[in-house]
């Protein structure tokens, strides 16, 4: 008798889990489904990293920051070896590379925000974002060994004016891409 007690229990609370589990999986596929992808700019310890912000609907996000390599121009030839490879940009030697940043977004106020920014060299910060549209924003915080800077949502002429630069250095335009690169 107690062994069909526990075959019915089982019998119940076996379908309820999987329902549970399935209504968790639409939630998530829900919110990807109607998801906002906008281009990101950041200026972090002094070198420029792009990428793509993903907003929510339930009022959070994610970003997704990367170096982009310079890529040859479309004349260049990749099998001229006869060129002169061209100089690698001087770095601080102090300072290990960086190349990637992901970090999680979250609404505190209506038009204000918060993302918490790590890096794969071992930066963190928390940066305190102002919010000009639905899917535009900036924001500002400070690692332990320099300024954060981020823009999202905007075009690379208008992300400028939003990002911070170090000293002798400006942002323009990437010739023939949508993106920005620092000189």
């Amino acid at each position: 008798m107690n062994d069909s007690r526990t075959l019915s229990t089982l019998a119940v609370l076996a379908p309820l889990l999987t329902l549970v589990a399935a209504c968790a999986d639409i939630n998530d596929t829900g919110l990807a489904a109607l998801a906002t992808r906008v281009q990101a700019y950041a200026v972090v310890n002094e070198q420029l990293v792009q990428g793509e912000m993903t907003l929510y609907t339930d009022r959070t996000g994610t970003v997704t920051l990367r170096v982009e390599v310079a890529k040859p121009a479309a004349d260049n030839n990749p099998f001229d070896f006869m060129r002169a490879a061209p100089k690698p940009a001087e770095r601080p030697v102090e300072r290990p590379i960086l190349n990637s940043c992901l970090g999680r977004f979250r609404y505190t106020a209506t038009t204000y925000g918060v993302i918490d920014l790590r890096c794969n060299e071992g930066s963190t910060v928390e940066l305190r974002m102002a919010l000009i549209g639905e899917t535009r924003g900036y924001g500002y915080g400070q690692t332990a060994t320099g300024l954060v800077s981020l823009s999202f949502g905007m075009a690379p002429t208008e992300a400028r004016a939003h990002l911070t630069t170090p000293h002798g250095k400006q942002l323009v335009e990437a010739d023939g891409a949508s993106g920005l690169e620092m000189r």
